[in-house]
């Protein structure tokens, strides 16, 4: 967070006035009126749909005065809404504003994290991949020790990756460039040990309200889908982790429309530069 807070200050200043206003104002710690920069929320602001009239709802913007590139810090005047009685929603309109539509949410925190997320990332894919790659964290503070088959190993054994949902990812025994080392017997002894460093105390504060390890295991030479098929280790616990391995593989023709390598589905293989193998499913 420290070295991308410079990108997220008038979309964090801005979270925080959401959540005072969506909180209700007898939580709200700031009385002064503050100026935010509304270009992000006039783009897709959240609103309030008040039903108690099921013929004719009624929308509610936030903030009080969002047209003019300035908004209270506390809730409109005349307001007769809040999150515990009315829903919470995403405006999505078209380009020129003519058409809207709204994506509901079953609870205000849902709204809140979605909508966050949506706009970091969009923060984010602004900027070059080289400088998000340094804005994560390296793999020699990640990595504190490491241990294979009792053999030692370090942060240089792993090979680098950018994955867009988690940043700088590392991977180890891949197979791409390197011999693949083998695993002789079964059990924790023998597999992969890892002492990590998460870092926690410099976490984005409104993307995440979680902190830990995001794990996979995945064949050599195969691109792993961290976000689908990764699974958790707590932060400031010791993690066992056992695996089976059950192998699908499908055949293609006259069974199945499967094809072997995909080289005949109309569709472009964004993973071609890893020289890798992945299913469209």
């Amino acid at each position: 967070y420290s070295k991308v807070k410079h990108l997220l200050k008038d979309l964090d200043e801005l979270m925080e006035a959401v959540l005072e206003r969506i909180l209700g104002p007898e939580l709200s710690h700031v009385n002064a009126t503050r100026v935010l920069n509304l270009t992000i929320w006039n783009h897709m602001p959240l609103v309030f749909i008040n039903e108690q009239n099921p013929h004719h709802p009624v929308v509610l913007d936030l903030f009080e005065d969002n047209y003019n590139g300035s908004a209270s810090s506390g809730p409109a005047p005349g307001r007769t809404c809040s999150a515990h009685e009315c829903k919470v929603a995403m405006r999505l309109c078209s380009h020129n504003g003519t058409m809207c539509n709204f994506r509901n949410f079953s609870s205000a925190t849902q709204a809140v994290t979605e909508w966050y997320t949506l706009q970091a990332t969009n923060i984010f894919a602004q900027v070059p991949n080289q400088e998000l790659v340094a804005m994560g964290y390296p793999a020699e503070r990640l990595i504190l020790a490491c241990l294979f088959g009792a053999e030692p190993c370090n942060y240089r054994n792993f090979t680098p990756i950018f994955d867009p949902d988690y940043g700088n990812c590392y991977i180890f025994n891949w197979g791409m460039t390197e011999k693949a080392l083998p695993s002789a017997n079964p059990g924790a002894e023998f597999g992969l040990k890892l002492i990590l460093d998460m870092g926690q105390e410099d976490y984005v504060p409104f993307l995440t309200s979680t902190a830990g390890a995001r794990l996979m295991l995945h064949e050599q030479m195969s691109y792993p889908f961290i976000k689908e098929e990764g699974i958790f280790a707590m932060s400031g616990m010791e993690t066992s982790i056992g695996v089976l391995v059950d192998k699908l593989e499908r055949k293609g023709e006259p069974y199945s429309q499967c094809t072997v390598n995909g080289s005949d589905v109309p569709i472009r293989n964004l993973y071609s530069d890893y020289n890798t193998t992945y299913s469209i499913q």
